[in-house]
């Protein structure tokens, strides 16, 4: 029970978090993101197409030029594994995991390495600040 009550409430953060953020995006970046998605329907973590969501290997705040770059997406789900938040953010979305591209192939070629991966992912993040790199 508390694992899906915790579960919930990252659903719910994750989906808060990219409505404030569309107020700071491109105006571009609804159809980049649908075209992403088109291409890329399903995580690259864990091959899940429960609510996908397009990730930004570098965060777009530290290098705006990178926000609409096809090369700097990847689609992680926020669905059973939480692929979003546990891969692409090292389990808070206050950090984002540099080697988010490298760890979601890893997981998804070694599905018995998640947990491993998951610890990797927390340890090496980097704080999600504007101007960070």
């Amino acid at each position: 029970m508390v694992k899906l009550v915790r579960h919930l409430v990252r659903v719910v953060q994750a989906t808060r978090r990219e409505k404030a953020k569309r107020e700071i995006r491109s105006p571009q970046w609804p159809r980049v993101e649908k075209e992403h998605l088109a291409k890329h329907p399903t995580c690259a973590a864990c091959g899940g197409s429960k609510r996908p969501q397009v990730h930004h290997e570098k965060p777009f705040h530290t290098d705006p030029s990178l926000e609409l770059d096809p090369n700097n997406l990847i689609t992680l789900c926020m669905g059973k594994f939480e692929c979003h938040i546990r891969i692409g953010h090292g389990d808070s979305f206050e950090y984002y995991n540099p080697h988010v591209v490298t760890h979601a192939a890893r997981v998804m070629a070694h599905p018995d390495q998640r947990e491993a991966v998951e610890a990797e992912a927390k340890l090496r993040r980097v704080r999600n600040e504007p101007g960070g790199s």
